[in-house]
């Protein structure tokens, strides 16, 4: 397992979602959480501080549940996304909003998947419906990392070590497009 208040992670691109699980479930991954949505905001400083350092702050909501998140950047290279990560669940999440905003924070970002949860070598594996995409993250131990990559058909040259947010920069960039928020449409846009 990776160390405590660490995460190392990547992201792998797949068609869809119904190949990402065939894929998984062939290599012996089991499911350990069903598709759920979620809904993520970050919030940071009017001027993004915590952005252009890293960092982020974050309130995800999904299958009943909120956590706040906060992470950082590892100095070093690696062949993972390597960063700081801290998480507590949150009760009240409106609360931690409104501290939030009377802390002089305020939503920046939101982003929107469904996400299927899976286990293989140690690993926690989710299956990320976004409206980007579909991505399989694996997080865990490097090695364990590299070898289910492999199982899947991945070489580390396919590795995908940016955010849902800097992809959709990415996106937007190429298209010449403001990037705005990463949501499904409304009125049926959900996968």
């Amino acid at each position: 397992m990776d160390p405590p208040g660490r995460e190392i992670e990547i992201k792998l691109p797949f068609a869809s979602a119904a190949e990402a699980e065939t894929r998984l479930l062939a290599i012996g991954a089991r499911k350990t959480r069903d598709r759920e949505f979620e809904d993520n905001v970050l919030h940071d400083f009017p001027g993004d501080p915590l952005r252009a350092s890293g960092r982020l702050l974050r309130v995800r909501r999904a299958g009943g549940r909120s956590v706040l998140t906060f992470k950082a950047p590892v100095p070093g290279e690696y062949r993972h996304k390597v960063r700081v990560e801290h998480e507590m669940p949150l009760e009240q999440p409106e609360t931690m909003e409104r501290i939030l905003g009377g802390l002089g924070f305020v939503p920046r970002y939101r982003y929107q998947k469904y996400r299927t949860a899976y286990s293989l070598e140690g690993l926690d594996i989710a299956l990320d419906e976004t409206p980007l995409g579909c991505f399989v993250e694996l997080e865990g131990e490097p090695d364990a990392i590299d070898k289910v990559a492999a199982l899947l058909g991945f070489p580390v040259s396919r590795y995908i070590l940016s955010t849902y947010r800097q992809l959709q920069e990415e996106r937007a960039a190429a298209l010449g497009v403001a990037p705005g928020d990463l949501v499904f449409e409304e009125g049926g846009g959900r996968p």
